[in-house]
């Protein structure tokens, strides 16, 4: 069984490219258009919000934007559009944690897989289409470890390690 992205997902790769764009085109305009020579504040606050959108963006295309294949008994991992592999054995995973996270859109479910104590795997009904087939099949041959908190802290903590 292979996930499937939802078009939440492609909004939020376009936006990366987006903000990328922004980046490039932007930030050296203050740098190098004399109108902006004596004005610090959009020097600093327009580029800074802008490199932290990116640096967030990369950290949801690195942990949760992912494609999980189980197939036998392994889950494998495609990060960065299929750029990093991982593979694992499900004797390898301690177990899994679910977790709730409300926003505007919704309260969306959050599965993570545990390997030494440490998140490993993050898989969301936000970004994944066939979510719960997925954890159909995690259900059955992982242990369950129990409910955990969201945490935005924990998850701004997990973009950056």
């Amino acid at each position: 069984m292979k996930s499937k992205f939802t078009i939440k997902t492609y909004f939020t790769i376009i936006l990366f490219f987006a903000v990328i764009f922004t980046v490039i085109k932007v930030i050296p305009t203050f740098f190098n258009n004399p109108y902006y020579e004596d004005k610090i504040f959009p020097k600093i606050f327009v580029p800074s919000i802008l490199i932290l959108t990116l640096l967030f963006l990369v950290g949801e295309l690195r942990t949760k934007i992912i494609i999980v294949k189980i197939e036998n008994n392994q889950l494998e991992v495609r990060r960065f559009f299929g750029l990093k592999i991982e593979t694992y054995k499900f004797s390898e995973i301690t177990g899994w944690k679910y977790s709730h996270q409300t926003s505007k859109g919704g309260t969306y479910e959050y599965l993570y897989l545990y390997k030494n104590d440490k998140k490993t795997i993050k898989i969301s009904e936000f970004y994944h289409k066939n979510y719960f087939l997925l954890k159909n099949e995690i259900e059955i041959k992982i242990k369950y470890l129990g409910y955990e908190q969201f945490s935005f802290i924990d998850e701004f903590k997990e973009i950056f390690t």
